[in-house]
């Protein structure tokens, strides 16, 4: 018989403070990376239910995970995980944890992001809308190179790449702080310079992200030992929050993020006037990282990249966003990298 069970945050924090796991949870209901820095969320109470699981015979069969977000000035909730076991599969089992976080969440709203097709499907089938918005993204072509055709593709495309090295940085004409926090004067920069966004993030939750990342660096990929599929693996992950100033003047404000060997900007607040010295100092960090993909949602600094960087592939990727049916969605809207989990 399957049995359903919601962990609050005081459940998460007996398991990783007291070593005192409630009955089922564990490391492949969630990371401890990504557990500790929900319970340490700006908007969490104990408790809240944070995280949803079904087992089959005491066997894990599904799971879903959420954390809250304050969007203009009203306490929602952001899915972060679904998985079913595929021995699972067709059971409805991911509806059934989506829907109990949803139902322990009311009043309060449930948004989705970057949901795969069949969690796209879930959230509509429960009563919300689907939009999508485009992803940028730079990357080496994936080439099988167990046959003789896909090695010569591979040589073929490094050889191309070794015609096109990479430049070396442009000389700045701009200075850039990096500091540790979204401080008063960057979160009032952005708030000055979210043009079209959905919505801007209040400044704890920003911070709360940098602090408290769901991966930590230095863990080496093993598939062997891995336990949550959505764990916390990365030989390098780390945000940078940059500061650009021109003549003493801020000019933009944008988050880096390094995950391995892609390079995302997962916030981005460029003036209009000097958008081009802050894309530059992009350019720069591309060059001095020299990651094998590179993402952003956008569209201004894509077209940047594309025009004065090489990479073998340009993918122009449609990213779902799920959110209350009733909810009213301007047009031309635009939306960061980061929002939802994908700062994850």
């Amino acid at each position: 018989m399957p049995e359903l069970k919601l962990y609050t945050v005081k459940d998460l924090r007996e398991w990783l403070e007291n070593d005192h796991p409630a009955e089922g949870l564990s490391e492949r209901v969630v990371a401890p990376t990504r557990a500790w820095a929900i319970i340490h969320n700006p908007y969490v109470k104990d408790e809240d239910a944070i995280v949803a699981a079904i087992f089959e015979d005491g066997e894990l069969a599904a799971y879903t995970a959420s954390f809250p977000d304050m969007l203009e000035g009203k306490r929602v909730w952001w899915c972060s995980t679904l998985y079913c076991y595929p021995q699972f599969a067709g059971l409805g089992y991911g509806m059934i944890v989506v829907g109990s976080l949803m139902e322990a969440h009311e009043p309060n709203l449930t948004y989705d992001r970057w949901g795969a097709q069949e969690t796209v499907e879930i959230f509509k089938a429960l009563g919300l809308q689907t939009i999508y918005t485009k992803r940028y993204h730079f990357t080496d072509k994936k080439i099988n190179t167990s046959s003789i055709k896909g090695k010569i593709a591979y040589c073929a495309q490094e050889m191309k790449k070794s015609l096109h090295p990479w430049p070396k940085a442009s000389k700045a004409n701009y200075k850039i702080q990096y500091v540790s926090i979204f401080d008063d004067e960057a979160y009032a920069f952005m708030k000055a310079n979210q043009g079209k966004d959905l919505w801007l993030r209040e400044q704890e939750m920003l911070n709360w992200i940098v602090k408290y990342p769901f991966r930590k660096s230095g863990i080496l990929k093993d598939e062997g030992g891995r336990q949550c599929v959505f764990g916390e693996d990365a030989s390098v992950y780390e945000y940078k929050v940059a500061k650009v100033y021109l003549e003493d003047e801020l000019q933009g404000v944008y988050v880096l993020r390094l995950h391995d060997e892609t390079l995302g900007v997962v916030y981005l607040y460029p003036t209009n006037e000097k958008r081009d010295v802050v894309f530059d100092s992009i350019i720069n960090q591309i060059i001095a990282n020299r990651p094998k993909s590179f993402m952003t949602e956008n569209v201004y600094l894509y077209e940047y990249v594309r025009e004065r960087l090489y990479f073998p592939k340009n993918v122009e990727e449609l990213v779902s966003l799920s959110l209350p049916d009733n909810q009213q969605v301007l047009t031309n809207f635009t939306v960061q990298l980061g929002d939802g989990d994908s700062f994850a």
